[in-house]
């Protein structure tokens, strides 16, 4: 009987482990992309953390806002990847911390010497942003005041190609995708007409968010923060930070 009862436990730990998560992404290269090997850098960390604990993922690809909406109410298990709000810590479970990445200006280059403190000092110029995209809650404060000049477009490429033609002046991205993309999809000339502010508009720390409707997900934040851990410990993070971020 013992032998029996041990074996059906063990038969329904494989069951768990056999699941294939789904998690809900989009695209944010190089970090998430669905035109790289591995989906990009976070991507691939979430599959590499999992996998050490012996658990298969796969990725589905959707703007940002819908991936954090149906994560929400439990059609994915979990999303990847967000910076950290209050609203989201109450309504997901959040992993460990697994990557930091500054946000900075990308400007044309024609408004010669962009100089800036705070963000009140952005008030003349015409600022792009991305749906969904968390920033900080100052900047988005202050554009529902009317304070900055802040006008919202789907995707990021779409405000790339804003700040291009000239129909914004400022446009807040982590340096690496946005020079990811400049050099990708934009010609040398274009790229050139565009600089970067050094001064940081944030750092954000980024987080997988688990959803709180799925059944048993603790059990699943639990163990990607045991595979991240194993990673980080193995250098394989840098490693792969490295081979991406060239």
């Amino acid at each position: 009987m013992r032998t029996l009862i041990l074996a059906l436990l063990c038969s329904l730990n494989l069951g768990i482990h056999a699941e294939t998560l789904k998690i809900a992404t989009g695209e944010y290269p190089p970090w998430t992309t669905e035109s790289e090997p591995h989906h990009g850098y976070i991507n691939q960390i979430v599959e590499q953390a999992f996998k050490l604990e012996g658990i298969e993922v796969e990725f589905h690809f959707m703007p940002w806002k819908r991936a954090l909406e149906a994560t929400r109410i439990g059609q994915y298990h979990a999303s990847s990847y967000w910076g950290e709000s209050v609203e989201r810590q109450e309504e997901f479970y959040l992993s460990d911390v697994l990557n930091t990445e500054p946000f900075v200006f990308f400007y044309r280059k024609s408004l010669s010497s962009l100089s800036w403190q705070s963000l009140s000092d952005l008030a003349p110029y015409a600022i792009g942003a991305t749906r969904g995209y968390t920033y900080t809650e100052a900047f988005w404060t202050m554009a529902n005041e009317d304070k900055l000049r802040i006008s919202v477009v789907d995707d990021d490429m779409d405000n790339l190609q804003r700040l291009v033609d000239g129909q914004i002046d400022l446009f807040p991205i982590s340096r690496a995708t946005g020079q990811y993309l400049l050099e990708k999809h934009f010609t040398p000339e274009q790229s050139d007409s565009i600089d970067v502010h050094p001064q940081p508009i944030n750092t954000n720390r980024d987080y997988i968010l688990f959803s709180r409707n799925i059944p048993g997900n603790e059990q699943n934040v639990q163990a990607f923060n045991r595979g991240l851990a194993k990673l980080q410990q193995s250098d394989k993070i840098r490693q792969l930070r490295k081979a991406i971020l060239k």
